[in-house]
C-alpha cells in the first residue's frame, strides 16, 4: 500500500521533517517550491521562527534541500510550529484504496474564508506568515489530474472539519499548503467523499489536522474576543469610529484626535468585560442564524428586519445600559435610527449591537469630557 520513510533532522538547529517515497511519485502541490503539477520521491517541511520575516523564504528552502542533498524536485513547505511536537500521521484505508496524510497545523492565523483576521492578529505576524497548516496526502493509486484537483476539495473540507474537532473556528489559514501524491499511472478520475480515494483521504485528514491542531492548542490556544469577531467580519475599530463620527456632536474646545484617543481606550477596556463580550457574541450568533435561515418564524424575512423582532432591539438595549446606563440608551437610540456609517448596511442583529457599542461608548466620552470642562 502507502510506503513511505519520515525523519526529523537538524538543519541550524531547526528541526526540519523529510519524506521519502520509494520511487518517483505524480504530485500536486501549493508548495513555496515544488509546486504545481510535477514528479517527486522527496517533500520537506521546514521549521522557522515564530518572527519569521525572511526577504526570500525559497532561497531559505534550497539552502535547506542543498544542505542534505534532497532532489532538485523536492517539495518543500515552512512552519512555525514546532515540528516535533505537532506533526502528525494518519493512514485510512477504503475499498482498494490507502490514504496516508502528514500533517503540520500552527493555526495562530485561523480564519474563516471570506472573512479578515483581526487587526491584533495581523500586527503579531510577518509579511511572509509561516505559522499554517501543511498537509502531504500520499495515495497507493493513481490519479489523473482532474482526480488530484478534486482531491484538493475533499482535502480541505476535511482540513476545516478537523479544525472544528480540535475547537478551532475557521476554515484554514491565511497560508495553508498542501502536497497531493500518487503513483504515476493511469488512475481515477474522481476523489470525492462519494468515493473510496476521497474517503480515504478524508477521513486520515481530519483524524491528522484534529491531533495536530490539539497538540498546537495544548501551548498555544487563546480565545477570540467578540471585537476581534467583529473585526473579522469588517466592522473594526475604524469603521465604528468612523460611523461615532455621523452623530458627533462636540463642544467649542473640544480635540477630535482627543475623542478618538478616548474612543479607542474604551474599546481596548471594553474587549475584556466578560458581560460585553457575552452580548456582542449573542448578537454575532444571532445574526448569523438569521442569514442561516434557521430562526423560526423568520426563515424568509429575517433580512427585512420585520418590526416583530424586538430580540435585536432588547439586546441593544441591555448592552447600552449596561456600559453607559440611561444616557447610553438615548445615545443608542439615536445611532439606531440615523444609522450612520457601517451601521447602515448591517443586518438586524448587527446593526443593534453595534449602534449600542458605539453610542453607549460616545455618551461616556461625552459624560468625561463636560465632568472635566466643569473641574
Amino acid at each position: 500500500m502507502v510506503d513511505y520513510t519520515l525523519e526529523i533532522l537538524d538543519y541550524k538547529d531547526s528541526p526540519v521533517a523529510i519524506v521519502k517515497l520509494p520511487f518517483r511519485y505524480k504530485s500536486l502541490s501549493s508548495a513555496i517550491i515544488g509546486g504545481g503539477v510535477s514528479e517527486t520521491n522527496t517533500v520537506f517541511i521546514m521549521e522557522v521562527p515564530m518572527g519569521y520575516d525572511g526577504a526570500c523564504p525559497e532561497r531559505d528552502l534550497e539552502d535547506v534541500r542543498k544542505y542534505f542533498g534532497l532532489p532538485e524536485d523536492s517539495i518543500g513547505l515552512m512552519t512555525a510550529a514546532d515540528i516535533r511536537r505537532v506533526i502528525t500521521t494518519e493512514s485510512c484505508i477504503e475499498g482498494n484504496v490507502e490514504a496516508a496524510a502528514i500533517v503540520t497545523a500552527g493555526t495562530t492565523n485561523a480564519v474563516t474564508a471570506g472573512e479578515r483576521l483581526p487587526q491584533s492578529v495581523i500586527d503579531t505576524l510577518p509579511t511572509h506568515k509561516a505559522g499554517t497548516i501543511n498537509i502531504i496526502v500520499i495515495f497507493s493509486e493513481p490519479l489523473q489530474d482532474c482526480g488530484m484537483v478534486n482531491a484538493t476539495a475533499t482535502i480541505a473540507e476535511a482540513k476545516t472539519a478537523g479544525m472544528n474537532d480540535a475547537g478551532v473556528s475557521g476554515t484554514g489559514t491565511t497560508s495553508d499548503a498542501l502536497a497531493i501524491l500518487c503513483p504515476k499511472g493511469d488512475g481515477g478520475k474522481y476523489a470525492g467523499t462519494a468515493s473510496e480515494t476521497g474517503m480515504a483521504a478524508a477521513k486520515a485528514v481530519r483524524s491528522a489536522v484534529a491531533q495536530s491542531t490539539r497538540k498546537w492548542n495544548k501551548q498555544s490556544c487563546k480565545a477570540k474576543t467578540a471585537f476581534e469577531k467583529l473585526d473579522e467580519l469588517g466592522i473594526g475599530e475604524a469603521q465604528m469610529w468612523k460611523a461615532a463620527l455621523g452623530l458627533y456632536s462636540p463642544a467649542p474646545g473640544w480635540d477630535l484626535e482627543t475623542v478618538h484617543s478616548m474612543f479607542r481606550r474604551h474599546i481596548k477596556n471594553l474587549e475584556k468585560d466578560v458581560n460585553v463580550n457575552a452580548m456582542l457574541y449573542a448578537a454575532i450568533r444571532l445574526e448569523e442564524q438569521g442569514n442561516r435561515m434557521n430562526l423560526p418564524g423568520l426563515e424568509d424575512i429575517f433580512q427585512d428586519d420585520p418590526v416583530h423582532l424586538v430580540a435585536d432591539e432588547l439586546l441593544g438595549i441591555a448592552l447600552a445600559q449596561y456600559i453607559a446606563g440611561t444616557k447610553g440608551l438615548f445615545e443608542y437610540i439615536r445611532y439606531d435610527k440615523n444609522k450612520p456609517g457601517i451601521l447602515g448596511i448591517l443586518g438586524p442583529f448587527l446593526d443593534d449591537i453595534v449602534g449600542s457599542l458605539i453610542g453607549s461608548i460616545m455618551s461616556n466620552i461625552y459624560t468625561e469630557l463636560l465632568e472635566e470642562k466643569n473641574d
